[in-house]
This record gives C-alpha cells, structure tokens and sequence, in this order.
C-alpha cells in the first residue's frame, strides 16, 4: 500500500498546472493536432498524434513529421509533462479518462459538423492555449475566403452525392452537406430524410440521378467484395453520363481553414455543371 500510495504522488506531483499561455502542449486527436499546429508556435508543442504524419488522413502532415509523435497511450502522454492535453471528445477515450482523474488539464473539442463548428472549435482551442489572437487571424482570412467561395443564394441546388464503400454517404448535420449547400448542392440526406451518414443502395443511388459524384479514396483499397460493386454495369453508366469530383478526404475529415479547398473543388464541379 504504502508503494502504491508513493507512485500516485509521484504521478500527481508530475502534473502541470496550465499556465495562461501553456509552454508543453500535447494533442492525441487528428483533427485536433491540425488545429493546434495551426495556431501554435512548433516550440510550445510537446507532441501531436502520429496520424497528423500521415499523408492520408493529415493535411498538415510535413508539419507534424518534425514534431514528437504519440499513440495516445496514456503513460506516453504522462511522461512528456504536458500542461495542457488536446483531444476529440470520441477517439481515445481511456486516456482522456486516465489523464482527467490524475488532474492534467484536458480540452477536448468535438468533431467540426459544419462551417460553424471550424470557427468556435479554433477560438476555444486558441483561448486554451493563449493563441486567440492568431485564431480571430485564421477566422477572419477564413471568412474572407468562404464569401468568395459561396454560391448565389437564388441559385438553384443541384445533387452532390459522396458515395463511399457499401453505399455510405452524407446526410444532413454533417461537415460535408454544409460544405455542399455553401456550394449549391444537395447532398442525399436533404434528397431522402437522413442525417448524419446513411447508407444508400446503389439501386436508390441510381433513382437519385445525382448532378455530381464523388466515389471517395477507400475504392482504391486492396480489392474486397465492398470494392467490386465498383465494376457493376450500373455504377458504370451512371458515372458515363455523371460529372465527377475527387476531394482529398483529409480535407474534410477534419473541420479545419484547409476544409474550404474541398468547397472550392465543389465550387469549381457546380460551375462547370452551369
């Protein structure tokens, strides 16, 4: 009893108090590292998730290689010392447990379901880490670039469908339908009554006569029985007569200021569609 009593006031006493601007910052969430390495000078971040190297999921991922990479595991977190931990409010949730109970100070942000949710999810994270200066910045360029990129309101909505492995697609609610209605399209949630993601046959995909299509990165995958439906004659002819689009998925997996590249390649396809 008396060792275990011993380690917990060593692991307590190793704890950092947040101080106004925190000087050893560690993010364990993708979509948190890409934020944080946006508002925060590289010498105050002890650390991002490894995922932010990552080319696939990460838009910032050169950035992130020159920085300390962590798994999320609790006991690497502890031993950088942060003073503030940085995390989503779903991925890794046995370390932001862990670390709460043993007094770190965590911020956990909530994964960006629209425009709106990219501009608070910066100024809570810039208040955090003594950045809200370069985050009204960001929100402000942010901003500027959004009115440019926006379509006519009197414009009329044409169909925008993200059509992932086994039928899996956008549903009202969702980063991806607030981009395309900021673009002029629908997407098939407002089309058939769902929210969030939604699985849609590809005889229903068919029947929606979709104005623009993006199949998505995963069809690429090692080939599966998911990813042979993309030889079926039916997908086929719909893609020969559907205009196409190919959006790099970090761009919109994570609300970030780079989520606007993917409305500008929405802009750009509904143009075109004029």
């Amino acid at each position: 009893m008396r060792y275990l009593l011993a380690a917990a006031m060593l692991v307590l006493a190793s704890v950092r108090p947040a101080p106004a601007m925190p000087q050893r910052i560690v993010s364990i969430n993708v979509c948190t590292d890409q934020l944080l390495m946006a508002l925060v000078e590289p010498e105050r971040i002890a650390s991002v998730s490894f995922l932010a190297a990552d080319p696939a999921t990460s838009v910032r991922w050169r950035q992130a290689a020159a920085l300390h990479l962590n798994h999320g595991r609790a006991e690497e977190i502890m031993a950088l010392q942060p003073d503030l931990v940085v995390a989503g409010t779903y991925a890794a949730r046995a370390t932001a447990s862990i670390l709460k109970k043993l007094g770190y100070t965590l911020l956990e942000l909530r994964p960006a379901a629209s425009i709106q949710d990219i501009r608070d999810n910066l100024l809570t994270l810039g208040q955090a880490t003594g950045s809200l200066n370069q985050a009204r910045k960001l929100i402000d360029v942010f901003d500027q670039r959004l009115e440019r990129l926006r379509y006519p309101a009197e414009g009329t909505r044409k169909l925008f469908v993200n059509y992932a492995l086994n039928g899996w697609t956008s549903g009202t609610g969702t980063l991806v339908a607030d981009l395309a209605h900021h673009a002029g399209f629908d997407v098939a949630g407002d089309r058939l009554g769902f929210q969030g993601l939604g699985n849609v046959s590809l005889e229903r995909l068919i029947l929606l006569s979709p104005d623009l299509i993006d199949l998505g990165n995963d069809w690429a995958d090692p080939p599966s029985l998911a990813s042979q439906s993309q030889g079926h004659p039916a997908l086929q002819s719909l893609l020969q007569r559907t205009a196409q689009v190919s959006v790099d998925e970090p761009l919109w997996s994570c609300g970030t200021p780079w989520t606007l590249d993917a409305l500008a390649q929405l802009r750009q396809a509904r143009d075109a569609l004029e």
